[in-house]
């Protein structure tokens, strides 16, 4: 399970919000990643249907099949079921997520039907790993995103900041998310990345 909020940056609190990113109290880790992520559908749509999305993904030298459904959307925040398995090509994601826990029935299902791309992004992520402690402790990782996404023909740029629960107390995660977004006047972006890309791709030149 996927619990996330996502934000655009105001301009004005960009420099202030860096700053605090890298003197994260309780920070474990700080990664960059190059991102490069393909998003695919059925001609007929059937993930869509599903409310679902799926995606080969390279992070650096990692390549990686994705399957997510969304169960919640609200403002900045989404709650989505979320599969994963290194694989480089979606014949081979198919085979090894239902072993990340995806439907198996569902997975066999798409592994006979073809697929045509949606949309794709292209970014340079700077993701803090922190742990807050106390009476309700949980684990997040913070994650800037910079990039374009679109279509090979079309893309358009974007930046935006994520974070996500990788474990702990969720109401104390929520509350936390509240805060910081009060705090640097962040504004919450309710469309996921593939749908962006959708929109980008098929906007006028």
């Amino acid at each position: 399970m996927e619990q996330e909020y996502k934000w655009q940056i105001p301009l004005h609190t960009l420099s202030a919000l860096a700053a605090y990113l890298h003197g994260l109290p309780g920070r474990q880790r700080h990664d960059t990643l190059h991102m490069a992520a393909v998003y695919y559908d059925t001609p007929e749509g059937l993930l869509k249907q599903q409310g679902g999305a799926l995606r080969i993904r390279r992070e650096n030298d990692r390549s990686v099949c994705c399957m997510k459904r969304t169960l919640k959307r609200e403002g900045a925040q989404a709650i989505r079921e979320e599969y994963e398995a290194e694989a480089e090509t979606l014949t081979e994601g198919l085979q090894k997520l239902p072993e990340a826990g995806a439907p198996k029935e569902f997975c066999i299902f798409l592994s006979h039907q073809t697929f045509r791309e949606l949309g794709r992004t292209d970014f340079l992520r700077n993701c803090y790993l922190f742990a807050f402690d106390g009476d309700a402790p949980f684990t997040a990782e913070l994650a800037f995103d910079v990039g374009a996404l679109g279509s090979p023909e079309h893309m358009q740029p974007f930046e935006e900041l994520e974070l996500e629960l990788k474990s702990g107390d969720a109401d104390a995660f929520d509350a936390y998310a509240r805060s910081l977004e009060r705090r640097f006047a962040l504004i919450p972006q309710p469309l996921s990345k593939l749908a962006r890309a959708i929109a980008a791709a098929n906007a006028p030149c």
